[in-house]
């Protein structure tokens, strides 16, 4: 019993190690962290961008608009292909975050007026955050806090910043915002985390550019958030040989990059340098 006692204990041991094997050091993270997440819930992610991370193993972040209504079956009593496509992805790991229900975008960019974030209130907003935290629980219901994303990565509503009050009201957890090539975080103690910059990856965007943003995460032993939409086609799309060849890129330099999903990454951080 003593030596069986004494094995439990050794293999626990070894399991904390391994958990934590990404603790910062007084030189900061160990490895970079790679966060990838996709918006809109959009077909070419679940024909194409998950199976290929399922492929390398690597997990990642959904952030989803309303798409229980969606895909409706032909057949009565058979389930709409995109609910059991959806909760199939959390099933395999991924995170499945909020997006907003009609992801509300400004006028100018072509909304339509009655759903251009122009003319949000407040409590709309907070209604459709609401709302798609159920929908998602629907789908993912082991997972108790959510992640957000803005559309269109605009964090004004009447001219309020709201990420403060969805936080106050304990709708999100963490939230995602804009921003460019550049925007590599590297000062994790003074981070927002209800306003975490990410680069919005634009169409045609090549596999140098992918690797380039780790790298610059890599070289400051930073975080870099990829904010991507269609895979191989749809909007803003990269085409999936790229996308395939960059996974292939970060499993193969898994010493270097800790690839993880976006509340993972956050939590880590929020441990390590409580705000």
């Amino acid at each position: 019993m003593k030596k069986r006692s004494i094995l439990i204990h050794f293999l626990i041991f070894v399991s904390y190690l391994t958990a934590f094997s990404q603790q910062t050091t007084k030189d900061g993270l160990r490895k970079a962290i790679i966060c990838l997440t996709y918006d809109d819930g959009l077909e070419t992610q679940l024909s194409t961008a998950v199976p290929q991370l399922n492929d390398f193993n690597l997990k990642a972040t959904f952030f989803l608009n309303s798409i229980l209504g969606s895909s409706q079956s032909n057949k009565i009593g058979q389930t709409p292909e995109s609910v059991l496509a959806w909760t199939n992805v959390a099933l395999q790991g991924h995170e499945l975050a909020n997006h907003t229900l009609f992801h509300p975008c400004p006028e100018n960019l072509g909304w339509n007026k009655t759903l251009a974030i122009d003319n949000y209130t407040v409590d709309q907003i907070i209604k459709e955050i609401e709302i798609n935290n159920g929908m998602l629980s629907l789908l993912d219901p082991k997972r108790k806090s959510r992640s957000f994303a803005f559309p269109c990565n605009n964090i004004l509503v009447e001219g309020k910043d709201y990420s403060k009050i969805i936080k106050e009201k304990g709708l999100i957890t963490y939230a995602r915002a804009g921003g460019d090539e550049n925007s590599i975080i590297t000062n994790f103690q003074s981070l927002n985390t209800m306003q975490v910059p990410s680069w919005h990856v634009f169409t045609n965007t090549t596999l140098e550019q992918l690797i380039a943003f780790a790298e610059k995460a890599r070289q400051t032993k930073g975080m870099g958030v990829y904010q991507i939409h269609g895979v191989g086609g749809q909007v803003f799309e990269i085409s999936s040989e790229t996308h395939k060849a960059f996974l292939q890129y970060l499993k193969n330099h898994e010493d270097e990059y800790w690839v993880t999903t976006f509340s993972e990454a956050m939590n880590y951080i929020s441990k390590k340098n409580p705000l």
